[in-house]
């Protein structure tokens, strides 16, 4: 497979919801890209990779896809591939436990698992990602790897074997469309006129644009207009959130998954451009958390404001994130689950939140696997798919 030297080569792996609407995005978008879809299905794969061609034909657009098989459980086959395909940039959208599969529970089960909040699903996230990364590394791959699969979690733990993805998308960058739109008709102005730095973790964006509300958990979050900063007491925090979950409220669930696969574009767009261009994300230089980073020839760069240390915008990740179910990621990348959010798994499901290390989260994910599998049939939903 050849492809031009001046041709950015996306791989994106999955051809799922996600993947499959990040593939429009990008085909769309008229930017000369050469894509490769991998997958366990390439057949399945195939249609879905013909539906992006048939809607870019209709826009005027002929975009060059290629399918491969890719089995991401599989390390050594991954790595020949990569050696074969030579990708610039790889974005993984796989995951053993996609966001939405809870929400095909009947109500009252769902409501019940959703209390423990997003973290506790880190280990069936973990594990393509974690081996995907291993390719990587075996085959000496020069690739930026872009992280679908819960990066404000995972990209840190994963930093501590030398194998977290450069960045994540989604989550932090999600909650930012609507901000702005908020802060601009508070202030009057063109939402063209409004940026945002927004600091915080996953949990931040899932709760407040639904109910105008953080319940306290941390962030900080700074807004401009036409470049100059505005002083703190110029828009009021809580009447700002409430706009963005009631007049800017937006449509969510899988039917604005469009969101997600926007802002991944964004990155994508940013990753492959390499011209300083700011935008939101997760997991950047294996942190926990989101930021906005600025994606310049040399790399990813956090972009502080003045008066915002690193260590502080850190901080304010780490204890956000146990409003998400996690207490920690040690040095060792051991994640821990908080106590609220364990009890309510071990009285769910039966399953014990224990602390695990990177090495053990195949373990951890198969026994999370059956015993949701397990729930979900009691409940009466039948036979769910975790993927």
């Amino acid at each position: 497979m050849t492809t031009n030297a001046k041709t950015p080569h996306i791989l994106i792996l999955g051809s799922g919801v996600l993947g499959g609407d990040v593939l429009d995005f990008l085909v769309q978008s008229g930017r000369d890209y050469s894509l490769t879809v991998g997958t366990r299905s390439p057949e399945t794969a195939m249609l879905r990779v013909n539906l992006a061609r048939y809607t870019a034909m209709n826009l005027g657009k002929v975009p060059r896809i290629d399918v491969v098989p890719i089995d991401l459980m599989n390390v050594e086959q991954t790595a020949e591939r990569l050696g074969k395909i030579k990708p610039d940039i790889i974005f993984n959208a796989a995951t053993l436990h996609s966001w939405w599969v809870i929400t095909k529970l009947p109500v009252e089960a769902y409501r019940r698992l959703d209390m423990a909040r997003g973290g506790v699903w880190t280990p069936m996230h973990q594990v393509l990602v974690r081996r995907l990364m291993k390719a990587v590394r075996l085959a000496n791959c020069a690739a930026v790897v872009v992280n679908a699969a819960y990066p404000d979690v995972v990209n840190a733990s994963l930093a501590a074997e030398g194998l977290a993805p450069a960045v994540g998308i989604g989550n932090i960058a999600n909650a930012v469309p609507g901000i702005r739109l908020a802060a601009a008709y508070m202030l009057k102005c063109d939402p063209a006129r409004v940026d945002v730095r927004l600091f915080a973790q996953h949990y931040i964006s899932y709760r407040m644009p639904s109910t105008g509300e953080t319940d306290g958990a941390p962030y900080h979050l700074t807004i401009l207009v036409d470049g100059a900063r505005l002083d703190a007491n110029d828009i009021d925090h809580t009447a700002l959130f409430s706009h963005v979950a009631g007049r800017f409220r937006r449509v969510k669930g899988l039917a604005g998954q469009s969101v997600t696969a926007s802002s991944a574009t964004a990155m994508l767009h940013a990753v492959a451009a390499r011209g300083g261009q700011v935008v939101h994300g997760p997991g950047p230089l294996g942190l926990v958390g989101g930021y906005p980073i600025r994606v310049s020839p040399t790399g990813f760069l956090v972009d502080l404001p003045e008066g915002l240390t690193l260590d502080q915008a850190i901080d304010i990740n780490r204890r956000c994130q146990r409003y998400d179910g996690i207490e920690s990621v040690d040095d060792d990348g051991t994640v821990r689950t908080t106590d609220a959010s364990a009890e309510i798994m071990r009285d769910v499901l039966g399953y014990d939140c224990r602390p695990y290390r990177p090495d053990e989260c195949d373990e951890r994910a198969d026994e999370l696997a059956a015993r949701f599998a397990d729930f979900a049939r009691r409940s009466g939903a039948g036979a769910v798919s975790v993927a």
